[in-house]
């Protein structure tokens, strides 16, 4: 039986919870419905309640309304949450802001994009193929909802998906740490509602052209079975490569 803490650094509003539920639920039902065998453990990241390693077989950082560069005391706690399990070897996943801290903490770098926010469907090239990638795909489309992004990779950082947009969309550091810039937790449904919530955010037409992209199919199932596969997979028992990282001076 595998245990995945859910360090959760966000929450959405709440008549969007109501229908359907906070970001840790949508995670884990979302798992569950891949892998009923898996259990969880909630995290409250931003209150600093953050485990011992050990506690979890895995962690996976949610995203969050929060920039990965604000030097409050949770995240700094966090990136070196991520840095210790980077060199112990801990199985490590991030998904939207959970992708840009982690990829942060280890010497990478985040900033506002430059084209403005990323919103609805994304469409996006894989670059590889991993042998956790199964089911296997020819490309990855899903939804994204970030106006952050991973501008600089860590030293020895694979790129697994791109796009211009987003040239470092989907990562994987090393054997043990998978990161991920899109919601594979989210449906369109969902992200309706939460454009409609920040509407003050986005120009008439982007909202438009992202209206437009939820009608294409979705690789959501896909990916949370990439996760699981990733989490399950056995990996050298030897510390992860990112032994030496210092904290990154922004």
């Amino acid at each position: 039986m595998t245990h995945i803490g859910i360090l959760q650094c966000g929450a959405l509003p709440e008549d969007i919870q109501e229908p359907y539920g906070d970001i840790p639920e949508m995670l884990i039902a979302s798992f569950q419905s891949m892998d009923p065998s898996l259990t969880f453990t909630i995290y409250d990241a931003i209150n600093e309640e953050l485990p011992e390693l050990d506690a979890c077989d895995a962690y996976l950082c949610t995203g969050s309304t929060s920039s990965s560069y604000e030097r409050t005391p949770w995240i700094l706690a966090l990136e070196d949450f991520f840095r210790e399990g980077a060199r112990t070897g801990k199985k490590l996943l991030g998904v939207c802001f959970g992708h840009q801290l982690i990829c942060q903490a280890l010497g990478g770098k985040v900033e506002p994009c430059e084209r403005g926010w990323a919103l609805g469907t994304g469409f996006y090239e894989l670059t590889t193929q991993k042998s956790w990638m199964n089911p296997s795909l020819g490309k990855l489309d899903i939804l994204v909802l970030h106006r952050d992004q991973v501008t600089i990779l860590p030293e020895k950082s694979q790129v697994i998906a791109q796009s211009q947009f987003c040239p470092y969309f989907m990562v994987q550091h090393g054997p043990n740490i998978l990161t991920i810039q899109g919601h594979p937790e989210f449906t369109p449904d969902i992200l309706r509602h939460l454009t409609d919530y920040n509407i003050d955010n986005f120009t008439a037409n982007k909202i438009r052209e992202a209206l437009t992209t939820l009608s294409a199919p979705i690789d959501s199932d896909a990916v949370m079975k990439w996760m699981i596969n990733f989490i399950k997979i056995e990996t050298p028992k030897r510390k992860a490569q990112f032994i030496d990282v210092q904290q990154q001076p922004l």
